[in-house]
């Protein structure tokens, strides 16, 4: 079995995860793939952003959410990942390699 980022990462397909990014921004979705760059793939992504406001001394913070679908994270850009939710209960509808 080789060992690395890559294995490691390999036990986390098909899971939910969050993933904050450089610009400090959060991406949630449903890990499919990855590869030497450590480029992501995601399904069902979602992305959110802070927004701070300073009216009057008030700092006001609004959280703004995005439906994205599938999307690629360049690699370089990410900063963190952490583990949202298990993989679903395998019904026989999952991807195969072959």
């Amino acid at each position: 079995m080789p060992s690395g980022k890559g294995s490691k990462l390999l036990r986390y397909i098909e899971h939910r995860l969050r993933i904050s990014l450089i610009d400090n921004r959060t991406i949630v979705g449903t890990f499919l793939a990855f590869d030497k760059h450590l480029n992501l793939v995601l399904v069902d992504a979602e992305e959110f952003r802070t927004l701070n406001k300073n009216r009057a001394a008030i700092l006001e913070e609004r959280v703004e959410k995005r439906s994205l679908g599938l999307i690629i994270l360049r690699g370089e850009n990410v900063v963190s990942m952490a583990v949202e939710g298990p993989p679903p209960p395998s019904s026989g509808k999952g991807v195969r390699g072959g």
